[in-house]
């Protein structure tokens, strides 16, 4: 559809006069003569039929219509400004780097990257995994810690805390039937060498203390257990956080769902060094991840 507007320089004749309060003051802004100013502003007025100046001897006052059109125009050509500069200077893209454990990085920010991209296309995330977290000086610009805490040195962010239960696939479940906590004991139990009283903890937690897996299944990787629940080989302890979206998918289950989890004081923590916190990346990542972190969804892409 054809636009039905009036020429630009008449318009901006118009919003420069009335600003800045005189043709001359308009002229100076936009490099013309006064004479240049006041003809343009008169095609305007004959263009829509308005008056947009009362004109005096020595005075030049806006009438009602004026002081309407101004602020709609101010607003028009400012947006017009900042989106050239944004078209003809881009601004260029950050590189941030974090680190997490193979186990956070697959179970609970991978499936949520694609929301940061989304909300953040001007920052390229840089993701590395692996066991022990490395330095923060020299190495990446942050790190998601697992644990209690304190770490005196860095500024950190509570994510989200610990809550183990235990999980199994679905065929595993129909295949030995609604279990007692103590009957658990004598099933396969996936454990991995990384954590390895996790489940001792979780039978204490339902009132056995001293009791143990009797047939312990062990893996070198905390990441291997959730995953070998998932095949049907037993059952495995596994952060509620991390396992949602197979939860939610039914690929993994809850055997004892009436069993509240077991929160042990430990949690996922974003940290950083102090002095990288009021860096404008930094704080979106921040921002983001608690975000994700509160809401308790799962990503529908998961």
């Amino acid at each position: 559809m054809r636009r039905q507007l009036p020429p630009l320089n008449a318009l901006r004749a118009f919003e420069a006069a009335a600003r800045l309060g005189g043709f001359s003051a308009a002229a100076g802004e936009l490099g013309v003569t006064p004479g240049a100013i006041s003809q343009q502003v008169q095609l305007l007025e004959a263009r829509l039929g308005r008056r947009l100046f009362e004109r005096g001897p020595r005075s030049l006052t806006l009438t009602d219509e004026g002081r309407a059109l101004l602020p709609v125009l101010s607003e028009a050509l400012d947006t017009v400004e900042a989106g050239l500069a944004r078209a003809l200077h881009p601004a260029p893209r950050v590189t941030l780097s974090i680190f997490a454990q193979t186990s956070f990085a697959l179970g609970w920010m991978l499936p949520r990257l694609p929301r940061f991209q989304q909300e953040q296309p001007d920052i390229e995330l840089h993701l590395s995994t692996g066991i022990d977290p490395p330095l923060l000086r020299g190495g990446p610009d942050a790190v998601v810690l697992h644990g209690r805490g304190p770490w005196p040195e860095l500024a950190t962010h509570l994510l989200f805390p610990d809550r183990l239960i235990p999980v199994c696939s679905p065929s595993w479940l129909r295949s030995h039937g609604p279990l007692e906590p103590a009957e658990l004991a004598r099933q396969t139990l996936l454990v991995s060498d990384t954590a390895p009283e996790d489940w001792e903890e979780w039978f204490a937690h339902a009132g056995l203390r001293g009791l143990r897996p009797l047939r312990p299944h062990r893996f070198g990787s905390s990441l291997l257990p959730p995953q070998g629940a998932m095949h049907g080989l037993g059952v495995a302890l596994a952060d509620q956080s991390l396992v949602a979206a197979e939860l939610a998918q039914r690929r993994l289950v809850n055997p004892l769902p009436d069993q509240p989890p077991l929160r042990r004081g430990t949690g996922w923590h974003l940290a950083h060094l102090p002095a990288r916190g009021r860096e404008p990346a930094l704080i979106a990542l921040r921002d983001w991840l608690l975000r994700e972190a509160g809401s308790g969804e799962t990503p529908a892409f998961a």
